[in-house]
């Protein structure tokens, strides 16, 4: 694999650094889809090269920590840019790095870091500090507070973005303006790296785009009980497209909008059986109700990711990323930064219209996917309302994609303004009554290059390997296992044990690192033996020693594990028992 223009531009950046340059700050405006995720293997080279200590990598939700983890210790990373860095998921944890080369945490996180625990780890060591998606920091807020003091003292800085605007229209922290328009210009300090849509479609970057655009008739009543109608999005008065849109998303207009995403999806995976579909709703109630008709009346195994359940969501979310969940439905946290490949699908079935949201979730799906074939024969497909705003937002996309004579000639800083009117949320309409819906036609609008005949090299794919976090986790599982096991089996009470072992290591386990968690496995397996007959040679001091004379039973109940043989001969037994018992009983009677 041959690297994309802004990751050689910033291989010669982080080069020019170990060589003397002056660059403290690299900003990188990337299109959504088009590959940051190597940009934190790549800044590692500085630690590599001894102008940095470690690595701290901020990203926008907490799912993104384990693919930035995993970012690491991909065998194809590893041998495309020939590293052996590693880095660990962390939360406000004091020594976040454990003998790593880094860390990887949330804004939320930061936000709350009311201890200034990061603060003060950036005081111990020269770090480079990787914000991801930072648009969401907005000027003057809460992370933009927290992140002041780190931005500080970081040796260097690496900000990411993929959107270079706000759905809010607020200023983004760490960006110059000129009037309403971010500004980015090179400095002695800083250096900057773009990365348009454009850029990646004529490198074969990303998948080109088809809009499935659906429009319909709706019927709404209004506050004050006026019944109103639209025959088509494109016919309804502007006051009333934020009713009208709200109508088909809560009619039978979003079901078949939903079904036809579907059937469609469904005919794809008869040449790519590997195809996946996320499905992006409104609201937590929106995502329950899809999820269920999935499941009962389309009896197809779908399942929900949403921040109000966070730990069932990151499960859902590992689960579609591997070969056992084709559907996944959510609200925002699966959209910004999920990156799976196989993704060809998408239903908005969402009336955000924020212009920055609607990029990053339409790319989820531009995503070459290696087992899918050649690049020629792959493409995202999008299903949604055709609205105005959504129209407007197709309209830009497909401006930034052909018009290569306009990106070429424009000035270095400037960036495109935000569509007027189309950075909303699309209008919460609950004070309506949607009456009825109806799907009166769909039309696809192909935006993108028209793929030439290509032969694409698949990547290097391997088996699911465990991050460092997952480890520790597991090896601390195993660990508390045999502690318990131990006790259970010699008389101990488990506090004991525990208590030994954190006066061995000078502190809790949940305070180690992975080498050290591995040594006290090892440890506990060899001092601690569960077996009751093990003996000890020369037990080290402070050590609880095996104990039992036999193995210990439970006196639970447990249920007959014999064989076939002895559960017959138990049961004609119990027959016979039973009958002496009833002859006797009888002949008690007689006797009276």
């Amino acid at each position: 694999m041959t690297l994309r223009k802004h990751q050689v531009e910033f291989s010669n950046v982080v080069d020019g650094i170990i060589a003397g340059s002056d660059a403290r700050v690299i900003t990188l405006s990337v299109t959504p889809g088009g590959g940051k995720s190597f940009i934190p293997v790549v800044a590692g080279r500085l630690i590599e090269k001894h102008k940095a200590d470690a690595l701290a990598w901020v990203v926008p939700r907490q799912a993104l920590q384990d693919q930035g983890e995993r970012e690491f210790i991909d065998p194809f990373s590893r041998q495309l840019f020939n590293h052996n860095l590693t880095i660990r998921s962390a939360t406000n944890d004091v020594n976040p790095c454990r003998g790593t080369n880094g860390f990887v945490t949330t804004y939320q996180a930061l936000g709350v870091d009311t201890g200034n625990v990061i603060s003060r780890e950036f005081l111990t060591k020269r770090y480079i500090l990787i914000l991801d998606e930072y648009h969401h920091v907005e000027e003057g807020g809460v992370w933009h507070k927290a992140l002041l003091p780190l931005f500080a003292k970081a040796a260097y800085i690496v900000l990411m973005t993929g959107t270079l605007e706000r759905g809010d229209g607020k200023p983004i922290a760490f960006t110059e303006y000129r009037g309403n328009r971010p500004y980015l210009d090179n400095t002695d300090n800083r250096v900057v790296i773009r990365y348009n849509r454009q850029d990646a479609l004529e490198e074969k970057a990303i998948l080109p785009i088809s809009f499935h655009l659906s429009d319909g008739q709706f019927a709404w009543e209004d506050q004050a009980g006026e019944r109103k109608a639209a025959d088509s999005f494109s016919e309804t008065k502007p006051e009333d497209r934020a009713a009208a849109l709200y109508t088909a998303l809560n009619t039978d207009f979003a079901v078949q909008l939903l079904r036809e995403c579907l059937y469609h999806w469904r005919q794809s995976k008869r040449t790519n059986p590997g195809a996946k579909l996320l499905i992006v709703t409104a609201d937590y109630k929106g995502a329950q109700s899809v999820t269920e008709m999935l499941q009962r009346a389309m009896c197809m195994k779908a399942e929900i990711a949403t921040s109000h359940k966070s730990k069932e969501a990151a499960a859902a979310i590992k689960r579609f990323k591997s070969p056992d969940l084709d559907i996944l439905v959510t609200i925002a946290m699966a959209y910004e930064g999920l990156s799976v490949p196989p993704v060809t699908h998408i239903c908005c079935l969402t009336q955000i219209r924020s212009v920055p949201w609607i990029e990053q979730m339409v790319a989820r799906a531009v995503r070459i996917d290696p087992a899918a074939g050649p690049y020629s024969s792959q493409r995202a497909h999008v299903f949604a309302p055709k609205d105005p705003k959504f129209m407007k937002i197709v309209k830009r996309i497909e401006r930034e994609q052909i018009a290569v004579l306009k990106q070429k000639t424009a000035s270095p800083g400037r960036i495109e303004a935000p569509i007027p009117g189309g950075d909303g949320e699309g209008g919460g309409c609950q004070e309506i009554t949607p009456i009825g819906g109806d799907m009166t036609g769909t039309s696809e609008h192909f935006v993108g290059i028209d793929p030439q005949l290509d032969i694409f090299q698949p990547a290097v794919t391997g088996a699911q390997i465990e991050t460092v976090k997952e480890k520790e986790i597991r090896i601390r599982q195993e660990i508390s296992a045999h502690v318990n096991r131990f006790a259970f089996e010699h008389r101990y009470k488990p506090q004991k044990i525990n208590s030994e072992l954190k006066q061995k290591m000078g502190k809790p386990r949940e305070l180690l690192d992975l080498a050290n968690l591995e040594y006290l496995l090892r440890y506990v397996k060899q001092y601690y033996p569960i077996e009751y007959q093990s003996t000890l040679k020369d037990p080290p001091p402070g050590v609880s020693l095996g104990r039992a004379k036999r193995k210990r039973v439970s006196t639970k109940v447990v249920p007959w594990k014999g064989s076939r043989e002895d559960r017959s001969m138990k049961l004609a037994m119990d027959r016979e028992m039973e009958m002496m018992d009833r002859k006797q009983v009888f002949m008690m009677h007689s006797s009276f």
